[in-house]
């Protein structure tokens, strides 16, 4: 009672400030964030760039709600919520609504981890990262996104050692609304898929994993069980878990554990686990560079790559289309 009673505080604390300030809201985050990224999150899968993954692979929204019919999955631990914790998902998922609502444009540098079956331990016997990258994301509502890794390394099993990897061998995705172009540089390619009339203008947040923008909170009441499982030792920051009801999620992850930044609601880490439980990539947005409705250049930055030396440009038309 006592934890749900200081949930609706905090939120109502930033919806106020979200009324009071509009857009402009507070930007804060710990000194090093890679340093103070709790433990927890920072053993843990984004399986692809959102909107990359909203239309090669499934296509467009509403053959995605046609399978979330056809294929529930049993139910799970959203039915044990108490009353008071109902109160609080409700009122954060709808004040985090509000927020998005209010966000135009947003860039910002992330950080990676990747935890598998080859992943190294230390000398306590914990897990590290198989890999880690940097890189940056860029976001214009409703459909133009931009996600880059600019810098990554990897573990070598043979040397007992990091090898870091050439700058131009980690994922890079351009949405401009129409098309999607992506850079597969194993294969020296810039690919397009061009969306089909009836994708172009629909929001990033109607995709198969709509945390990061923030979808509305009746499309994720829908679609996941969740649930608030901030520790009672952090105070400025809220913690949410969603587990999948349908198997079109399911068949990507089996949990995601995602972390808000209690002044304004944006998104400071993901942690998404696989299908089975085993391996899990962690997400983490460095607030220090997170620029909200400025900065972003709409023409350069969503634009048609150029194609590099080299590679060879492919035109291909979306599945389905």
């Amino acid at each position: 009672m006592k934890k749900a009673s200081r949930l609706l505080g905090q939120i109502a604390t930033v919806l106020e400030i979200i009324e009071e300030f509009d857009v402009h809201l507070v930007r804060t985050g710990p000194s090093d964030q890679r340093r103070n990224t709790p433990r927890r999150v920072r053993s843990g899968a984004l399986c692809r760039w959102v909107f990359v993954v909203t239309v090669v692979v499934f296509g467009q929204p509403e053959s995605f709600s046609q399978q979330q019919v056809a294929q529930p999955l049993s139910q799970n631990q959203a039915s044990t919520l108490s009353p008071e914790q109902r109160a609080a998902l409700e009122q954060l998922l709808v004040g985090w609504e509000a927020r998005n609502a209010k966000v135009t444009t947003w860039s910002c540098t992330f950080y990676k981890w990747e935890y598998n079956a080859w992943s190294p331990a230390d000398a306590s016997g914990e897990r590290l990262a198989f890999s880690e990258s940097t890189g940056e994301i860029k976001y214009a509502a409703p459909d133009k996104g931009l996600f880059r890794v600019k810098s990554s390394k990897q573990w070598n099993p043979e040397k007992r050692t990091y090898d870091t990897r050439p700058s131009n061998s980690g994922e890079h995705w351009v949405c401009n609304g129409t098309s999607i172009y992506e850079f597969r540089h194993s294969e020296r390619q810039l690919r397009e898929t061009k969306l089909p009339p009836e994708m172009r203008g629909r929001a990033i947040s109607e995709g198969p994993l709509p945390f990061v923008f923030g979808a509305k909170a009746d499309t994720l009441k829908k679609r996941y069980s969740m649930r608030i499982i901030t520790p009672p030792s952090v105070t400025d920051q809220i913690w949410l878990e969603a587990l999948p009801k349908f198997q079109v999620d399911a068949a990507n992850f089996s949990k995601v554990e995602l972390i808000l930044r209690a002044t304004d609601l944006m998104p400071f880490a993901i942690q998404v686990f696989k299908p089975g439980g085993q391996d899990r990539d962690v997400y983490q947005f460095d607030p220090r560079t997170s620029l909200i409705d400025r900065g972003l250049d709409l023409i350069r930055d969503f634009s048609r790559p150029l194609t590099p030396l080299g590679y060879t440009f492919i035109e291909e038309q979306a599945p389905g289309s």
